[in-house]
């Protein structure tokens, strides 16, 4: 992990502790990211479309299982040229590539651009809707009976982004659910891996009592193997998310609150570096920098570029870390 940047100056060198993942847009910030966490040879790629966020919601967790980095696909011919590039200078030819969604989201002509360019196999993972694909994610994991699984809102994005980098790490399968209630495929999902644990993340504004009782009812789990992690708001959430799984990992990765598709990307970079993703406002809440500053957090990442993520963040963050 490179962390920029050092300077010299009478022969000392001042360690910088916050380093920046950013590209142009959220295409290239994606691609960052990638080249970031794999800079060898990829084996497999996970692609999601840049441009709204459920299929790529639960997709984090099988990228990681792959080893491969998610890539966010955008709709110009240009956009889908970089990533085309990318595959064909950096996925082994006997490897393959998992489209996330429909080709409503990621068109068929750019899936077959991508097999004639790199010549490996693609495979598509879609359901009937935002749900369902997150059980097909699901599936593809082949996780043990007995797994515990995460539960989010697929209604909005921050609460699954908050618990991505975790899930991913844990291998927990992320499961997208309705405020008031679960999809027949969620459901069955919950039979078959009959989860020793459920985790729902957010308040009741995200997810009803109502889902839990239905959860508890599926699983027969006992309420204290049905656990809630949420705070006031989408950061409050991801920093209770941070303290419950406290991975003790010296690294903290830093996105944007408001939009999706930075904290998307990183979340493989996260999961790699047993990092939580503390999601920010235009400028750090109170109750963050409060968190920091009781850490033992040596490094931060933030993910995106100066318009998501300002530099009175970066100051913030540099006081905290060097404090």
């Amino acid at each position: 992990m490179v962390f920029t940047t050092t300077h010299f100056s009478h022969y000392a060198v001042v360690y910088d502790p916050v380093a920046r993942l950013a590209g142009l847009d959220r295409v290239e910030t994606g691609l960052r990211i990638a080249r970031a966490v794999y800079p060898d040879k990829i084996s497999h790629a996970v692609l999601a479309t840049a441009n709204n966020y459920p299929d790529a919601l639960a997709g984090s967790v099988l990228a990681y299982q792959l080893g491969a980095p998610l890539l966010l696909v955008g709709s110009s011919e240009e956009d889908q040229e970089k990533i085309i590039s990318y595959l064909k200078s950096n996925l082994k030819p006997e490897g393959e590539v998992y489209i996330l969604g429909g080709t409503g989201v990621i068109s068929q002509s750019f899936a077959d651009k991508v097999s004639t360019a790199t010549r490996t196999k693609i495979s598509r993972i879609v359901g009937n809707d935002r749900y369902d694909t997150s059980v097909k994610i699901a599936e593809q994991l082949k996780v043990k009976t007995g797994t515990a699984v995460v539960l989010a809102s697929g209604e909005n994005y921050p609460d699954a982004l908050a618990v991505s980098s975790i899930a991913a790490h844990n291998q927990l399968p992320v499961l997208l659910v309705q405020k008031d209630r679960l999809s027949a495929a969620v459901s069955e999902e919950l039979t078959k891996i009959k989860p020793s644990k459920i985790y729902i993340i957010g308040l009741e504004g995200a997810i009803s009592p109502a889902v839990v009782n239905q959860a508890a009812k599926i699983t027969g789990l006992e309420a204290e193997n049905i656990i809630r992690i949420g705070g006031a708001d989408r950061y409050a959430t991801s920093l209770a998310i941070a303290e419950h799984f406290n991975l003790e990992s010296g690294t903290l990765c830093l996105a944007t609150g408001k939009n999706y598709p930075d904290s998307l990307a990183g979340s493989i970079y996260a999961a790699k570096y047993k990092a939580p993703i503390i999601l920010t406002d235009s400028s750090l809440p109170a109750q963050t920098a409060a968190y920091l500053k009781s850490q033992k957090y040596s490094k931060a990442v933030i993910f995106g570029g100066e318009a998501a993520v300002g530099k009175d963040i970066v100051q913030q963050l540099r006081q905290v870390l060097n404090k």
